[in-house]
Parts: structure tokens; C-alpha cells; sequence
């Protein structure tokens, strides 16, 4: 499948509505992942496909592949990094589908948790991206951001070294600082 643009997905959520209202489904999409950042914070150009949990899912997973011919463009694959801490806010409101999308520092950890390495991802161009967007310079507040939404010590090491790696200088106070965000405040 080719990478899809902002506009791409913006036609596909109205051919989505459209086949839901033609069904009489209302279905909620939660977006996640590369379509907020093209959607809502116009960080690229493309996404290879929308991320996302939705519901009703049967309903809504069959009439996605119905408006793109098979393919899985809506997926939900994303369901393992879901937090039970997640915030959406309202993004698009059509009468027979409304789509939310994580909040900036719900996507900030969700990112982080996810951290793919290699040229063909964007996760660590989109956490670049989300720190200077929540206006993040000190390794601390990220971690804390992580915190909300996921146990501390379910960080996985690669993230901590890119996030070391992204806070120049502050690699030091690490270790120092995962056992503070782990105990009772």
C-alpha cells in the first residue's frame, strides 16, 4: 500500500462515514501513531497506514476494507501499547463516525514505548518531534510523561539510551532518577 497524506486520510474517514451511515453503524476511531502526527500535528507528509482501536471494531474494521478494496489502511494493531491512562480528544466529528486523537503526551509515551529503530520508522523523528512540541529539555519531564501512562519500569532500555542520547548531557542522572519516578510521591 503507498504512504497516505493527510488529505488521503481525511477522504478516507468520509468514504469510512459514508459506508457506516450506509450499514446504520455510528462508529468512535481512537487515532494513534503517524496519522496524529500528519492529522493533527503536520510533523510528515504520510503515514504508511492509520493507526488506531476503534468500536464498534468488527463493524468498523469490515466496512474500513470495504471503502479501500481489502486493504488493511485502518489497523489496530496498536492495541498492545494502549494504556488504560490513554487521552483522546476530539478531532473530527462526521454524523455516523467520530474520530478522537491521543493526546500530545499520551503519543509522547506511547512512542517511546514503541521506540522502532531503523530508517524505515519515524518513532524517533516523531519523539524529537513531541519533546520540543511539549516543550521538553530536561529528561525528567519525559520520564514523568511516561510515567503517567505506563509503569516506569516497563521502559524499554533502548528507549532510555535515545532518550539519553536526545537530553545531551543529562545520561548521569538517569539511574538516579528511575527509582524517584518508581516510589510513592
Amino acid at each position: 500500500m503507498e504512504e497516505l497524506s493527510e488529505r488521503d486520510i481525511r477522504h478516507l474517514f468520509d468514504r469510512l462515514n459514508a459506508e457506516l451511515a450506509r450499514t446504520g453503524i455510528v462508529g468512535d476511531v481512537y487515532l494513534v501513531g503517524g496519522a496524529v502526527m500528519c492529522l493533527v500535528f503536520e510533523a510528515r507528509l504520510t503515514t504508511k497506514h492509520v493507526d488506531a482501536v476503534f468500536r464498534p471494531a468488527r463493524e468498523v474494521r469490515e466496512a474500513a476494507r470495504r471503502v479501500n478494496f481489502g486493504t488493511d489502511w485502518l489497523n489496530d494493531a496498536v492495541k498492545g501499547y494502549l494504556s488504560e491512562r490513554g487521552e483522546f480528544h476530539p478531532f473530527l466529528e462526521l454524523p455516523n463516525l467520530r474520530v478522537l486523537t491521543a493526546a500530545p503526551e499520551y503519543l509522547l509515551a506511547m512512542k517511546c514505548m514503541a521506540m522502532r529503530i531503523g530508517y524505515e520508522f519515524h518513532d524517533i523523528d516523531d519523539v524529537r518531534f513531541l519533546l520540543r512540541y511539549l516543550n521538553l529539555t530536561e529528561l525528567d519531564a519525559a520520564l514523568e510523561i511516561i510515567g503517567r501512562y505506563y509503569p516506569v519500569e516497563r521502559i524499554p532500555h533502548k528507549t532510555i539510551h535515545a532518550l539519553e542520547e536526545m537530553f545531551t548531557g543529562t545520561a548521569p542522572e538517569l539511574r538516579d532518577t528511575i527509582p524517584r519516578l518508581t516510589s510513592p510521591a
